[in-house]
């Protein structure tokens, strides 16, 4: 049943996204195919006969024409079906199969990105899905096909060489045992080899990716990544050479057996031509071969049927784990009650009560944290690195579950939302701004569409208008030169600005920036300052900071220590309360006034 269920599991893209193709492709190949091997057979005995008969010349030519008919009327439905049709759809298929891991990566919590054995399976996913899904439909398609062409070459054969059957199909059973224990010896082997090849490509995507050159040439990371590299490396080597003595053993035992076969078939023909007299004709000796060969191929589709159905069971098993992964946050939220409402067109009130939250495997945590923020308030979270601010922001996007307490937006629990609506009402500047191979204007425009009327305004207000003069670009530039040597180049602080710049172009219930000047030089953080505050009342705003340049201005700070909320208030509060805060603030004034 688990078998028959994994298999159906492959074969669901096929039906799902190609109905008509598997119909076309079923017809050409249980229908077409065997023709031709129908025809190589007979066509083939009688021109053999004829010959060896001392026919006419016209008598074999004859024959000869129509054997070509056939093969010709044959190979322009196969051509036709091959070139104009099959390698389009399989494309199509393949692209909405890949399409189906996307979105499932989208309905997967975002805890499991912090899993190894999630990326284990992500990689099974991603490499093997979409080629065993093919697998398992041509492997059906074959199936069908040998038992279209057995049955033709069983009904010749019966008539002709029976024995043959019987020793085919004994050479069969015993292949297919060697087949299914062969296909569980290469599972371990792919278990094995996996996450080494995960680390492999990780050094490979390092030396790849432009962000890293400097880095490698100039520092001695390059030492580790060789070290890891190598280790990794030998370590695949290794189970290479563990396995190969066994497959070997198995290859060696196929080809003994494949001798065996090929010389009692050939000894069987030879007695019924030579000894008992049941066959005459050179053409008989000729089509039973022929017919053998074919019976060889047709049942070796049938009983490889079982075998590499075995096979991709095996496959199956483990990209089912990454489809099965349960997810709670992502799944539940789409049945929630969307309270569009209470997000819609005005600035969020939040209150996190009694927050705690702590990652697996590790010893950080957050404890209590209470804060409460009036609509349009802007407000700063700030503490040492470590401590805890950005973790927040992820509880805030439900990223994550907090362990304990909850979260409410309007004062209702965070829960209650559908996720997708509320997150788009979130404007979120992350520290670490990604940057994609894509025109300036669908960078910007990560949240919602926007005229380029808007766009050019956003970037004048942020100060992004040089990156276009310098390099000569316009809004439909591609920003990075992943693919284009003309695209747009940017310094960390432009980079930055980016993120900012598309939260600037949609009006959010609330927007967090994450260290939003971290790469910024003073003066633009000057100018990032006046317009944040500038937009008071718009949106609620959280600041997240570890530089407090930025945060003099705030309705409230909050300070987190070690995971915990140890003092709020206004600046001007907490800098005569002369504790964490105070001590922060004069620490970072002192090495301002030292540069």
């Amino acid at each position: 049943m688990r078998k028959s269920s994994n298999l159906f599991f492959l074969l669901r893209p096929y039906w799902k996204y190609g109905k008509i193709y598997s119909i076309v492709t079923l017809f050409v190949s249980i229908v077409i195919a065997p023709i031709t091997s129908i025809a190589n057979v007979l066509f083939f005995q009688h021109i053999v006969d004829a010959v060896a008969d001392s026919k006419s010349f016209e008598t074999v030519l004859t024959i000869i024409c129509y054997y070509a008919i056939v093969l010709l009327s044959v190979m322009i439905i196969h051509s036709a079906y091959e070139n104009l049709y099959k390698e389009r759809k399989m494309t199509e298929i393949n692209q909405k199969l890949n399409l189906e891991i996307y979105q499932n990566v989208l309905k997967t919590d975002y805890r499991y990105f912090d899993s190894p054995e999630f990326y284990n399976n992500y990689t099974w996913a991603i490499k093997d899905y979409a080629g065993k899904s093919s697998d398992a439909f041509n492997l059906s398609i074959d199936m069908l096909r040998s038992i279209s062409v057995m049955t033709a070459m069983i009904s010749l054969l019966l008539v002709m060489g029976p024995g043959i059957i019987l020793i085919t199909v004994f050479q069969m059973l015993i292949m297919t045992l060697f087949e299914i224990r062969r296909n569980k010896l290469n599972i371990k082997k792919r278990e094995q080899i996996v996450p080494l090849e995960r680390k492999l490509n990780y050094v490979h995507r390092i030396f790849y990716q432009k962000e890293y050159a400097a880095d490698i040439k100039a520092t001695n990371i390059k030492d580790y990544l060789f070290d890891m590299y190598r280790d990794n490396g030998n370590s695949k080597i290794n189970v290479i050479k563990r396995f190969a003595g066994k497959f070997l053993v198995w290859k060696y035992a196929q080809g003994f057996l494949d001798i065996i076969y090929n010389v009692g078939i050939m000894g069987y023909i030879s007695y019924g031509l030579l000894v008992s007299g049941r066959l005459t004709g050179v053409g008989s000796f000729m089509s039973l071969m022929s017919a053998n060969g074919q019976l060889v191929v047709a049942f070796r589709g049938l009983f490889g049927f079982i075998s590499q159905t075995n096979n991709l069971n095996l496959y199956a098993d483990k990209i089912r784990l990454f489809f099965n992964t349960q997810s709670t946050i992502e799944i539940s939220s789409e049945n929630s009650n969307s309270c569009v409402e209470n997000i819609a067109g005005s600035p969020f009130a939040l209150n996190l009560e009694n927050i705690s939250f702590s990652y697996d495997n590790s010893a950080f945590a957050l404890h209590n944290i209470n804060i409460s923020v009036k609509p349009g308030e802007k407000i700063a979270i700030v503490g040492e690195n470590g401590a805890g601010k950005t973790t927040l922001v992820k509880l805030l996007l439900r990223l994550y579950e907090p362990t304990e307490g909850r979260i409410l937006y309007n004062q209702i629990p965070m829960e209650k939302y559908n996720l997708m609506e509320l997150r788009n009402k979130i404007g979120v500047a992350f520290q670490a701004t990604n940057i994609y191979a894509l025109p300036l204007s669908s960078n910007l425009k990560l949240y919602a569409d926007a005229s380029d009327k808007s766009l050019e305004q956003v970037i004048k207000n942020i100060g992004l208008s040089e990156i276009l003069s310098k390099s000569l670009g316009h809004l439909k530039t591609e920003l990075t030169r992943e693919f284009y040597e003309n695209g747009i180049m940017l310094s960390g602080g432009e980079i930055q600005k980016i993120g900012i710049a598309r939260i600037m172009l949609q009006q959010f219930g609330l927007v967090v920036l994450d260290e939003p000047s971290a790469a910024l030089d003073p003066i633009a953080e000057y100018d990032l300052t006046k317009i944040i505050y500038d937009q008071a009342n718009k949106s609620t705003t959280i600041l997240i900071a570890h530089r407090l340049s930025m945060v003099r201005n705030a309705d409230c700070i909050y300070v987190i220590n070690n995971g915990a909320l140890c003092e709020k208030g206004t600046h001007d509060e907490l800098i005569n309360a002369k504790s964490v805060y105070y001590n922060m603030f004069t620490k970072q004034s002192e090495n301002y006034i030292e540069t």
